[in-house]
């Protein structure tokens, strides 16, 4: 019986430190994400007025205050670089999974030389597949104009309609690549 649930621990460890090709990319994005966040933290840049303690979010401001005044709060704290560990750390992991047996080089260049923005326009393809490829660019579009204009980086309202616009448009291309016949 004890076997059964060290097989079960090994394996839930094994999908988190191995993931899929979709946990990856989703590992690789959101860790980019938290590291862009971090160096917008220390920076100064996330917020007109506050200072984010990543400690003090992640606990729900059990051990400390989330926000802090820009004015007063020091620049680099311990959370700063634990959050940048985290975030670096699951960008690894899904890094390492998406490059696979090829090179680190040639995974990027595989990116650079990605042609999505193709299916912008393919009509051929179906509608599904391009109005999914336009939301998901309205989504990043939209986050970071807000960020940039209005120092917006982590006000809840913008993160919800940018996650609407991408979990919309991956689900309208999800749908495009499966068959009529399934």
């Amino acid at each position: 019986m004890s076997d059964v649930g060290e097989r079960s621990e090994n394996n839930m460890l094994e999908i988190l430190i191995k993931p899929s090709t979709t946990l990856a990319n989703w590992y690789f994005w959101v860790g980019l994400l938290g590291l862009m966040l971090a160096v917008l933290n220390i920076l100064g840049l996330i917020h007109p007025t506050y200072r984010v303690s990543w400690g003090g979010l992640f606990t729900f401001e059990y051990t400390n205050q989330a926000f802090g005044a820009k004015d007063d709060a020091a620049a680099l704290v311990a959370s700063d670089l634990i959050f940048i560990a985290l975030a670096g750390g699951v960008t690894f992991l899904g890094a390492r999974s998406l490059i696979g047996d090829g090179t680190p080089a040639e995974w990027l260049n595989s990116l650079a030389t990605s042609k999505w923005y193709n299916d912008l326009f393919d009509f051929e393809a179906g509608w599904n597949l391009v109005l999914g490829t336009w939301l998901m660019v309205a989504s990043m579009v939209f986050y970071f104009y807000w960020g940039i204009m209005y120092l917006g980086w982590i006000d809840p309202g913008v993160y919800s309609i940018s996650i609407s616009l991408m979990g919309l448009g991956l689900v309208l291309r999800m749908f495009a690549s499966i068959d009529s016949d399934e």
